[in-house]
């Protein structure tokens, strides 16, 4: 308790401070378990951060605040206020030339969206969707980092986590369970010359569900990264996950593989014009939060941006699916083309979006039009 009020009196003595807007409207067309629904939408987001640094660490601490406002046009829909409030804290120091200490802590509280087009980046669960579209949910997480350099190419890195996620109240955990988890991973990175570098990573979990249920995830993995020119980089990945199940005197083992192979690249056009693409498929092990069992997620995603001085355009198209597990099938698709403007400190953005699940609540294709405006300042106390 001492050392974070000592840590924001440092912060507001002295350092910088940063402030950012944005107000988004949206036209939603989705399905519904009665039918089909139109909304309209309204997004308030605000992000309020002061930081500080120094020649042998740094530390920053944001504040963030959201307020959506939902209209129903016509059909059956699940309208109201939805609010979440968060907070990040990352404390930065050096412990030696070449060992460095990072500590971040994250706080979120309120009503998460769970529709397939939600703009929420995070969620809490790993699997299935919930049979509805707000939960009032709970994230509290706190890692510690170490980094340290044997040399310019070999470097290890040692991380410690303990997450708290999901429903918060009973009938939220009723709707969607809640997991305590500690995790640590260790990884051993060399660049093996300049377009070369190779990773190895150990990673273990432990999580303890409110369902009466805890599972034991461990697992190793190997990965490649190649600039196999200027403008092109190749990554890939592959490895083994151990997963131990335990519920209601039931027990259950598997072993699941894991993997990733990337493309990304970039083609100058002129000195203000650049296009940037990506692709990538992954393999991915994990929990489902609802049963505490494996579930294997296999998923593809692609981007691609094409900017011009202040101007941007933006397409991206991602795709999942669970193939095996207790929920084995499940899936989803999302597609979105953005444009925006950025003029000092405004920009003015707009977009169309659409996904899909074979999920029961949401089922079906929604699709969404928006427009949006932000505003962010900085400078020095």
């Amino acid at each position: 308790m001492l050392a974070g009020v000592v840590t924001v009196g440092v912060l507001l003595a002295a350092s910088g401070w940063n402030v950012s807007m944005d107000a988004q409207t949206r036209a939603r067309d989705e399905p519904t378990v009665d039918g089909r629904a139109r909304l309209g939408e309204l997004d308030l987001r605000a992000n309020l951060g002061v930081s500080t640094s120094g020649p042998d660490g740094a530390a920053a601490l944001n504040y963030l605040s959201s307020v959506l406002l939902t209209e129903a046009i016509s059909g059956p829909a699940d309208v109201g206020n939805a609010t979440q409030q968060g907070a990040r804290l990352e404390l930065k120091t050096r412990l030696a030339p070449a060992t460095r200490l990072t500590s971040r802590t994250s706080f979120d509280l309120g009503l998460t969206d769970f529709s397939p087009l939600s703009a929420q980046a995070t969620r809490p669960v790993v699997g299935q969707l919930p049979p509805q579209r707000f939960v009032r949910t709970l994230g509290v997480d706190t890692m510690l980092d170490m980094t340290h350099d044997f040399s310019r190419r070999l470097h290890v890195t040692l991380v410690a986590a303990v997450q708290r996620s999901g429903g918060v109240g009973h009938e939220a955990v009723s709707v969607l369970p809640f997991q305590v988890r500690t995790q640590a991973t260790a990884s051993l990175a060399w660049a093996a010359d300049r377009t070369n570098a190779v990773t190895i990573r150990w990673s273990g979990s432990h999580s303890r569900f409110s369902i009466d249920a805890t599972s034991v995830l461990t697992g190793m993995e190997a990965s490649w990264t190649s600039r196999a020119s200027p403008r092109t980089t190749l990554d890939a990945g592959a490895g083994l996950v151990f997963v131990h199940s335990s519920r209601t005197e039931v027990e259950s083992e598997a072993v699941y593989g894991a993997g990733a192979a990337g493309l990304a690249w970039s083609i100058p056009v002129a000195p203000q014009r650049a296009l940037r693409t990506a692709f990538h498929l992954r393999l991915v092990p994990g929990i489902d939060q609802f049963t505490a069992l494996a579930v294997q997620t296999i998923g593809a995603d692609a981007a691609a941006e094409f900017t011009q001085g202040a101007l941007r355009f933006g397409l991206t198209g991602s795709g999942t699916r669970i193939i095996s597990g207790v929920s084995d099938g499940a899936d989803q698709l999302h597609f979105e083309a953005r444009s925006s403007w950025t003029a000092h400190s405004w920009s003015l953005e707009g977009g169309i979006g659409a996904a899909r699940t074979n999920q029961l609540a949401f089922a079906g294709w929604a699709v969404q039009a928006l427009v949006g405006l932000r505003w962010t300042a900085s400078g020095w106390f």
